[in-house]
């Protein structure tokens, strides 16, 4: 999981060089521009397919998930080129996942691919363009550092692109502009059949998000940088499929027509105040509050709640940081069932807590604990008000025997409760539990 966190302090006029531009200092670490490396793992799950864990059984009992033990092969290739006012940065991991107790495949895989370039104009002007391309069949690895939309997994894959691009430039010493553009597209694998006429992954949950930003930042002191900002969401669902039946209202006996993926699109507007700041000189914050407002054209809806984006980064010592914080928006759902009036379910409403903690032990040994919690409140439909919360956590132990070398043993934790239910009890509620060991090399 990672996050961006744009320092006061970077900000400030004269502090960037022009010369040698390296943000990940790639030439003094490793005396290279590229390294391959590659990540050999043997681990045991207790619940691969995130199946739902207190479910009766039909003779008494619940059902039980299937568990497994297993091996993982990730090789990677990275590139981090700096040049005069310029750094590029390329990278691929693969990995490929052998499950002894899996069915009707035993076999996983994901790709992942991330490209960064980041150039300086002159001391008032720089631009960064990311991405990231992300094909996994791994709920929570599509979403990595953000809200995840679909917390079940299913046998088929998703993609994801996430490309974005900003602008900072400098109009005086004290006021400057940054412009921004953010792209998400989502496509899953698994659409509606026969069988399954309507609801599937790729009805829910295919989408192209578009997000816009301009802010407006005056430098109040040389570690304080305040600002207001807008932002525009254009968010369409692109599976042109159906996500409910029709049905037939309880009371009226109305006839309530089928709802395709495009009923949810929606705009949506945020404007907010904040600043980043370096509180010490290892200290740093960032914090952005405010409104976000939401328009369902299609279904002739909106919505109004508030909007927070804060972080902290705290390197208390060489090699040992915490960087926690907490973000409130609204996000998309796999969930759409329809209310007696024939509303469905539009998103979510959520808020998400995160921390990642890594303390340098000894000075071949660190340890690293990864936190998420999301607190979510379905909008609309059969679930109006609704709650469903999920929580990850990962603790890694790292022993490296030279530059090249290294072993790790690690525990993640997934559990997911949903107040969505049947007569039978659970639909979605899950725990799982991962434990891993194994050898990182690279060159």
């Amino acid at each position: 999981m990672k996050h961006v966190l744009t320092s006061a302090g970077l900000l400030a006029l004269g502090v960037t060089a022009l010369h040698a531009y390296d943000p990940e200092m790639t030439r003094q670490l490793s005396g290279r521009p590229w390294t391959v490396g590659a990540v050999v793992r043997g681990f045991y799950d207790d619940n691969p397919t995130t199946s739902v864990d207190k479910r009766p059984a039909p003779g008494g009992g619940f059902l039980r998930p299937t568990e497994s033990f297993g091996v993982e092969l990730s090789p990677s290739v990275h590139l981090n080129l700096p040049l005069e006012q310029t750094f590029i940065s390329l990278g691929y991991i693969y990995s490929l996942r052998w499950y002894e107790n899996l069915s009707p495949h035993n076999f996983q895989q994901s790709h992942e691919f991330n490209g960064k370039l980041r150039h300086q104009f002159g001391p008032k002007h720089d631009m960064g363009v990311d991405d990231s391309f992300v094909w996994s069949d791994e709920p929570t690895a599509v979403d990595k550092g953000l809200i995840i939309t679909a917390p079940i997994k299913t046998r088929s894959g998703v993609l994801h692109n996430r490309g974005a691009i900003e602008d900072n430039i400098w109009l005086t010493q004290q006021f400057g502009l940054s412009f921004g553009y953010v792209n998400n597209w989502y496509d899953y694998e698994q659409e509606n059949t026969a069988l399954q006429p309507f609801g599937s992954r790729s009805a829910l949950l295919d989408r192209i998000e578009h997000l816009f930003r301009a802010d407006a930042r005056f430098q109040v002191n040389p570690s304080l940088v305040a600002l207001v900002g807008y932002m525009f969401g254009l968010n369409t669902y692109t599976g042109d499929d159906l996500i409910t039946p029709p049905t037939t209202a309880p009371v009226t006996g109305r006839v309530i027509p089928a709802l395709k993926s495009e009923d949810r699109n929606n705009n949506t507007h945020y404007v907010y105040v904040g600043g980043d700041v370096d509180i010490t000189a290892k200290l740093r914050g960032s914090l952005r509050i405010g409104g976000q407002f939401t328009d369902y054209h299609r279904l002739h809806e909106s919505s109004a709640n508030p909007y927070a984006d804060a972080s902290l980064v705290y390197v208390y010592m060489p090699g040992s940081s915490v960087d926690v914080g907490v973000r409130h928006t609204r996000n998309a759902t796999d969930v759409a069932a329809v209310d007696g009036k024939g509303h469905p379910t539009l998103d979510q409403e959520t808020t998400l807590l995160y921390a990642q903690i890594s303390h340098q032990i000894a000075r071949n040994f660190t340890g690293t604990l990864l936190a998420q919690y999301q607190m979510s409140e379905f909008s609309g439909g059969l679930w109006d008000g609704k709650s469903e919360d999920l929580f990850l956590i990962g603790v890694n132990f790292e022993y490296r025997f030279n530059r090249h070398l290294a072993a790790e043993l690690g525990y993640n934790y997934d559990m997911l409760n949903s107040d969505v239910k049947d007569g039978f009890g659970d639909v979605r509620s899950y725990e799982r539990n991962r434990f891993y060991i194994g050898l990182r090399a690279n060159y």
